[in-house]
């Protein structure tokens, strides 16, 4: 009896391979899908925020790991940007940690870390972090953008080890190759916005101090302007204004700023600090008093209010006004009459009111701190003044503003401050603001040993706590400016349009190879109709097997 042999092309053994191969072929080609799925979200969404959010949530529903993050910045100063868990995002600090030690590495060397049991590798398990936070399984891949590591998306499984494979390290390269791609397209659309929109404020800003009178105010940023465009639109009424902002701000000078441009402008601007006396003086010193109303009163004396009749009066930290004196407030500015301190007649008075405060009034007014009815009454309009920090862009002006006001006064001759010193102070805070602003550019110039301030003269706690981190914008590349509204959609559409045609191409070159160059046989391996395959095909300017033929 003969014995016959199984061979590649027949049998259980031959079909088995076959099999085998096929299925190969198909997880290729779910690969390449997912991919390109991938690929066309990521590169239609260019809103930087919601793609760092889309990267993470597409990655974590693929490899399953208990916790994610994509982080920017330096080795040593790299931030979290977003962070998830199977469940959704991360809220708290105390979730949000990483290894500091596998992140580190894979921003300065750019190559990926895979590590299958952190706790036994000897190269990781002495590391604090991973001891503490009991990591097993970690995947870590750089953002490469450029020439260097822009950031890394890091993932990790701290109950299992070995829970990765390879594969999957392989997959999450390839997504952090088109991740960093979409991200710089990201970037480079969020350059476009930002340039668009400083030019409109600017613009705007420009035309606002043609119109009315704001040289007290130093400022072109666009929380700047917005100030000064509000209160523009309110000055010429007489409408009750409550400006809110930190200490230190200078709501004082945007209070002024209203008056100027004011029909008031030519009547008194009277102030005075809510906070700064007792309440019987307070009273006295905003209603004035009788002789003889209280010992000391030796003589009538005209109040603040009687003194700014049809001029302006302002309030500053009105918050702390006492509840006794915050009822006769109420009085002047529901009827405009007061009372003096030892009297009973009434005193009309015509005076437009400007509050302040540095604190949250709806606050105290659910405290019980705070007339209810006086908040309302005083805010009529509201301007939010910003805090410097939320300003950044103003601050090389404000240096140039008090380098001239103080240089002259301190007996130095300054022409300026050098561009790391306007960098670093950049980057700086600010808890005191522009008060605390002015008092370090003064220090600066009494330090200072020529005609320019530099960083060596700002004190040791701004230096330490103004490391900048790494910019956001992408090294080396420029950015095209787009001059108004048309131009800056066409951008985004023509990148949007470059990016969806380098993806096809990538896929369809991938399995035309695949498939031998056999377009039928491509068709079914990616689930596409043959005919809408095929005009894919020649847009790219592919040939088919059977074109090759025709041209030999």
């Amino acid at each position: 009896m003969s014995q016959t042999q199984d061979t590649p092309e027949q049998g259980p053994a031959g079909q088995d391979s076959m099999h085998r191969e096929l299925n190969l072929m198909r997880n290729h080609c779910r690969d390449l899908e997912l991919k390109y799925e991938i690929s066309r979200l990521l590169y239609n969404e260019l809103d930087y925020s919601r793609l760092l959010n889309l990267i993470l949530d597409r990655l974590m529903d693929i490899l399953r790991a208990e916790r994610g993050f994509i982080v920017t910045g330096r080795p040593d100063s790299f931030q979290i940007k977003v962070a998830r868990n199977l469940d959704g995002e991360l809220e708290g600090q105390d979730n949000r940690i990483v290894s500091r030690t596998i992140v580190r590495q894979v921003l300065e060397t750019g190559q990926p870390l895979f590590v299958n049991n952190a706790q036994e590798e000897d190269q990781y398990s002495s590391s604090r972090s991973i001891v503490d936070l009991g990591l097993r399984s970690i995947l870590c891949v750089p953002l490469i953008i450029g020439e260097r590591p822009y950031g890394a998306i890091y993932v990790e499984n701290r109950s299992v080890s070995a829970c990765f494979m390879q594969k999957d390290l392989q997959l999450l390269l390839e997504l952090s190759e088109l991740s960093a791609n979409s991200i710089k397209n990201a970037l480079n659309f969020l350059e476009l916005s930002r340039g668009h929109a400083e030019r409109s404020s600017t613009r705007i800003g420009e035309s606002l101090r043609q119109e009315y009178d704001f040289s007290m105010i130093v400022g072109k940023s666009k929380k700047m302007v917005e100030v000064m465009e509000l209160a523009a639109r309110v000055a010429p009424t007489d409408a009750t204004v409550l400006i809110t902002g930190d200490s230190g701000t200078g709501k004082e000078l945007i209070a002024r700023s209203i008056f100027l441009n004011s029909k008031r402008k030519d009547k008194p601007f009277l102030t005075i600090n809510c906070g700064a006396l007792p309440t019987g003086l307070l009273e006295s010193e905003l209603f004035g008093h009788v002789k003889g109303s209280f010992t000391g009163a030796v003589a009538t004396k005209i109040g603040r209010f009687e003194a700014a009749d049809e001029g302006t009066i302002f309030l500053d930290e009105v918050a702390e006004m006492p509840p006794e004196l915050q009822v006769k407030l109420l009085r002047v500015l529901q009827f405009g009459e007061f009372e003096k301190v030892g009297s009973y007649k009434l005193q009309r008075v015509d005076v437009r009111i400007i509050a302040a405060t540095n604190k949250r009034l709806p606050d105290l007014v659910a405290q019980g701190t705070f007339r209810e009815d006086l908040y309302y009454r005083l805010k009529i309009v509201e301007i939010h003044f910003p805090p410097l920090r939320e300003r950044p862009d103003d601050i090389p002006l404000l240096i140039d503003h008090f380098i001239l006001k103080h240089s002259e006064a301190l007996g130095k001759t300054i022409a300026g401050a050098d561009p790391q010193f306007v960098r670093t102070i950049q980057h700086y805070q600010f808890p005191g603001n522009i008060r605390e602003l002015e008092g370090i550019i003064q220090r600066a110039i009494i330090l200072s040993r020529d005609n320019y301030i530099s960083e060596t003269e700002l004190p040791p706690d701004i230096l330490e706590s103004s490391r900048p981190a790494q910019a956001a914008a992408v090294p080396g590349h420029s950015v095209p400016v787009a001059r108004n509204n048309d131009e800056l959609k066409l951008a985004r559409e023509e990148a949007t349009a470059r990016a969806v045609t380098e993806v096809e191409r990538a896929f369809l070159e991938a399995v035309l190879e695949e498939s031998g160059g056999n377009i039928s046989r491509a068709s079914k391996l990616t689930g596409m109709n043959r005919s809408l395959f095929q005009r894919l095909v020649k847009k790219h300017g592919f040939q088919s097997e059977r074109d090759k033929h025709r041209q030999a």
